[in-house]
């Protein structure tokens, strides 16, 4: 069985208190989720990390603040995740930069997950899925898989927002409308 785990935007822009979006919530999912990721890569299997990751003239700085800069401290994925990545689980980790909120759109997310038509990779069986932001890149990013038929679990401890009502409307819709399993 082929499980992937899914780390949206675990970075300092987002989590850090210094961070250009951090929250307090992103903060506080930050043990359940290195939890998750020490649990996936103990047990042999793959971790996707994506990072947001943005260029100065970005359009999406038209609806929020400049953040995740390529190269910059706030686009660096949180030291208590990037400390788990050592040399012996190198070959299970990927990571994929991306400039939108779905983690799908113009990566190589789509093929790494052996999704695409004639995927050197073998098809992903189940995905499991934590991070930053619920409503929006985590959301959209799980969007993404249900219209791909991917069995998905997104757990409620390990995704956190800014915007509590929000957090709790997008992990309603994706039980209840994409038929992600919500644990």
């Amino acid at each position: 069985m082929r499980r992937v785990l899914i780390v949206v935007d675990m970075q300092n822009d987002f989590v850090a208190e210094k961070g250009a979006l951090s929250s307090p919530a992103a903060r506080e999912i930050v043990p359940f989720v290195r939890q998750k990721v020490q649990d996936a890569l103990q047990n042999g299997y793959e971790v996707v990390f994506t990072l947001d990751t943005h260029l100065e003239d970005d359009a999406e700085f038209a609806k929020f603040p400049p953040h995740c800069l390529k190269g910059s401290w706030g686009q660096e994925l949180i030291p208590e995740l990037r400390q788990l990545i050592t040399a012996e689980v190198a070959d299970q980790v990927h990571f994929v930069e991306k400039n939108r909120y779905s983690a799908f759109y113009r990566t190589d997310l789509e093929e790494y997950l052996g999704l695409t038509e004639g995927s050197t990779r073998r098809r992903v069986d189940e995905v499991e899925l934590v991070g930053v932001c619920t409503n929006i890149c985590c959301y959209f990013t799980a969007e993404e898989l249900a219209n791909r038929d991917v069995p998905t679990r997104v757990y409620a401890e390990g995704v956190a927002s800014f915007d509590q009502a929000a957090h709790t409307f997008a992990l309603e819709q994706m039980q209840s409308v994409l038929g992600i399993e919500v644990v």
